[in-house]
């Protein structure tokens, strides 16, 4: 039988109100990782909090800029584009974590989470900062090579790295220290990463460094962002 116009219009105003009052609510999102301006790699993990109800459902934005949000350099929206996202639930609080798909530009960006309730977008009411740097440190030099007394190491000593590839200033967090050895006649090298240290030198007292007739060495340095030098030979 069929139905007057006016008997359907209450009945569907009833149904979408079950729906909102029924469905997600989103109380508050805010940014959680990186920290206020940390410096990051230029695929950086955002990790978004935010709370309310029927979370799991939840679907998320990330909008990143260089004016304060009057331009909206990037915006990675989970609906339209799936991939990078991972919803988390950990200790009692749930959120979202992205990784670009793609590196992003080197500079400073103010980045914030919006949340989608079902109905509409609600934007954080927080943003942070996040310094994105890919310029890797320069090369590791005067690296030196002494065998300790006794014959029972090999000493390592380098210069401090205080710049980047590109001259600026640079802060080293820590140097990845590499050991090549000769594996045949065609002089065959395989390279091992058997120490990190914040130092500026290291002692090898490996017995298979110690009796290989041909050893080398390599140290690189690495930044807070992560970024460190070709490893090659």
């Amino acid at each position: 039988m069929a139905r007057s116009r006016s008997t359907l219009i209450p009945f569907l105003i009833i149904v979408a109100s079950l729906g909102v009052v029924c469905g997600q609510t989103v109380d508050e999102v805010r940014p959680l990782e990186p920290e206020w301006r940390a410096t990051v790699g230029p695929r950086p993990r955002f990790k978004i909090g935010v709370e309310g109800t029927d979370l799991v459902k939840m679907r998320f934005r990330l909008v990143l800029s260089q004016d304060e949000f009057d331009t909206e350099l990037y915006v990675f929206d989970q609906s339209e584009e799936p991939n990078g996202w991972a919803f988390t639930a950990v200790m009692g609080e749930s959120g979202a974590i992205f990784t670009p798909p793609k590196p992003l530009q080197d500079g400073r960006y103010q980045w914030r989470a919006d949340a989608w309730n079902g109905v509409e977008w609600v934007e954080g009411d927080e943003y942070s900062e996040v310094d994105v740097d890919s310029v890797p440190p320069a090369y590791v030099e005067g690296l030196a090579m002494a065998v300790e007394p006794g014959g029972t190491g090999i000493v390592l000593e380098w210069d401090s790295v205080t710049t980047d590839q590109d001259g600026r200033p640079e802060y080293v967090e820590k140097y990845h220290i590499y050991r090549y050895i000769r594996r045949s006649f065609f002089f065959v090298i395989r390279p091992f990463e058997i120490a990190v240290t914040d130092g500026n030198s290291f002692v090898d007292r490996d017995e298979i460094a110690l009796v290989t007739p041909l050893v080398f060495y390599k140290v690189n340095a690495e930044d807070q962002a992560g970024n460190e030098p070709d490893r090659r030979y």
